[in-house]
């Protein structure tokens, strides 16, 4: 069981705690965190989501739900580690912009760093293949429907702020 840390729509915590997968009341808010890796050409690494899930064999960047206790950074590192493999820092995540949709909040982080595509561990439940891809790529896998949905518009929104 999966549980998130409740807020109100200022994003004051709540002091309440949210099982994923119920129903919020109004007013209840959840926080994730989004990582978009940059390297030193400039490409974004993107991972495919697994047929199973919702969005299927769709590509996106790495993401998830901030648990109970955990600030977006940490929740950051985490799902960098479990979906990809790839150790990150705190202090090496730069925080691009805080979007709020419907009940959550969700920070934008960028990561600028160097990986081979070798050294990238895939969890097999979540995601089924990896690559990097430019801003231009990006832009036409949005517009052939082969991005997750809400992804691509984040990337579109903030892609001046993750490139420069």
């Amino acid at each position: 069981m999966e549980l998130w840390d409740l807020y109100d729509s200022e994003r004051r915590p709540l002091n309440r705690t949210h099982v994923r997968g119920e129903a919020f009341a109004e007013g209840e808010y959840y926080v994730c965190a989004e990582v978009w890796i940059k390297n030193s050409k400039g490409e974004f690494l993107i991972t495919k989501r697994h047929p199973n899930k919702k969005a299927g064999n769709l590509w996106e960047s790495t993401g998830g739900g901030t648990l109970a206790g955990e600030s977006t950074k940490q929740s950051a590192i985490r799902e960098l580690q479990e979906e990809t493999g790839i150790q990150a820092k705190e202090s090496e995540l730069q925080l691009i912009a805080t979007y709020q949709h419907k009940n959550y909040f969700q920070d934008l982080f960028l990561l600028t760093k160097d990986i081979e595509l070798s050294e990238v561990v895939l969890q097999p439940e979540e995601t089924i293949d990896v690559k990097w891809a430019s801003e231009e790529t990006i832009l036409q896998m949005i517009e052939n429907g082969e991005f997750v949905y809400s992804v691509g518009q984040r990337f579109k929104t903030y892609k001046k702020e993750f490139l420069y």
